[in-house]
């Protein structure tokens, strides 16, 4: 059976990805990296509503 990668949906589970001590450093950088699309998108998503 093949050992799939961790999926975040949401932005809290990619922050908490990005600092969690047991993570090599650079894959704590892209969890961060994601969490940070992931409110951008969040905020143009409220935005558009607005217009």
């Amino acid at each position: 059976m093949e050992d799939r990668p961790y999926i975040a949906a949401e932005a809290h589970e990619c922050k908490q990805r990005a600092e969690d001590p047991k993570l090599p450093t650079d894959e704590r950088l892209v969890w961060a990296q994601l969490a940070t699309a992931a409110e951008l998108a969040a905020v143009r998503k409220l935005l558009a509503k607005r217009r």
